[in-house]
């Protein structure tokens, strides 16, 4: 009997601090810590103390035109704030390129948001949810160069030979590579008039969730720690043969992959596979009409010198 209190008083404790736990967890999310020091940092910058006591909450961009709420700019809180945060630390830094002039001016945060672009889980609201590799997310969070296959969403024209997409410079490299190596010869990009069958198709790959991508590729050959479809593809261009050497021990045997080791360095390893990625799937994508932008002019040439006017000769007067 002594011995069954003693039991029941031990896993009472246990459980209500379990409770206890998590009613402080609950109160005291890791968004708020953000927050509080994001507030503090506002307020030196600015000149006024009452800025560090700046009510907490949640923040959030509803977009009823996208059927998106994002989450991001409850930690990102410095995000178009570039008068004081431009130089700031993560998460209080300022995007990139909002400057006089540059692309970003072109996407306010009120009409595009953060995920239509960077992916990954718009509604989390803690680190472990929205960065690095995340497990629960279909489409994987995009950073650093590779946020930029995202653009074909909207700009569904950068794909043209003559066409010059200054603000992408790694997706004009990433074409040139793909014109210049021939790839269109085994792969079929609708994107760009190929139609090669040797080759699976390239022209939704950016659209693939990493749930589909892991059911058919082996990542058993993969060095990167991250198992993610980004990573075995850049592998993959590095070295063909090593990501997908084949496995006759199979039901049915799989040969060894055909393409060639182009021999690529890292920076053309990146920009392909950015490329790649960007290849999408427009009636998945689902991008209004209102979001597209007006086609990207050819590369400028040097217009062609109008004819010289030829006057006429005047005839002279014959003498009597």
């Amino acid at each position: 009997m002594y011995r069954n209190t003693i039991l029941f008083a031990s896993l009472s404790i246990a459980l209500f601090s379990l409770l206890g736990f998590a009613m402080y967890k609950e109160e005291n999310p890791e968004w708020k810590s953000y927050q509080k020091e994001y507030n503090v940092l506002l307020s030196e910058k600015a000149g006024d103390p009452k800025l560090a006591n700046l009510p907490l909450g949640l923040k959030q961009n509803w977009n009823s035109v996208l059927n998106r709420i994002d989450r991001c700019m409850t930690c990102h809180m410095g995000v178009s704030n570039t008068k004081f945060f431009a130089d700031a630390k993560q998460p209080y830094k300022a995007h990139s390129f909002l400057g006089e002039g540059e692309f970003m001016r072109k996407h306010p945060f009120e009409k595009f948001g953060c995920t239509i672009c960077h992916q990954g889980d718009p509604q989390a609201n803690s680190v472990e949810r929205t960065h690095g590799f995340v497990d629960h997310v279909d489409r994987q969070p995009l950073t650093g160069i590779f946020v930029y296959s995202s653009c074909s969403k909207c700009h569904t024209n950068l794909y043209a030979p003559d066409v010059d997409f200054k603000e992408a410079p790694v997706l004009m490299k990433g074409k040139a590579l793909v014109m210049q190596k021939g790839c269109g010869g085994c792969h079929t990009i609708k994107q760009m008039g190929y139609g090669g069958i040797m080759a699976p198709e390239l022209s939704a790959f950016g659209t693939r969730t990493e749930l589909a991508f892991h059911l058919v590729h082996d990542f058993s050959h993969v060095e990167n720690p991250v198992k993610s479809m980004k990573n075995w593809e850049w592998e993959h261009f590095k070295d063909p043969q090593k990501i997908t050497p084949g496995n006759r021990l199979a039901t049915p045997p799989q040969p060894p992959t055909i393409m060639p080791n182009f021999h690529l360095t890292d920076d053309e390893t990146t920009a392909l596979t950015v490329f790649v990625m960007s290849f999408k799937d427009k009636k998945v994508e689902n991008i209004p009409m209102d979001y597209l932008p007006p086609p990207y002019p050819a590369t400028v040439q040097a217009p062609a010198a109008p004819p010289a006017k030829v006057e006429p000769k005047k005839r002279s007067a014959k003498k009597p």
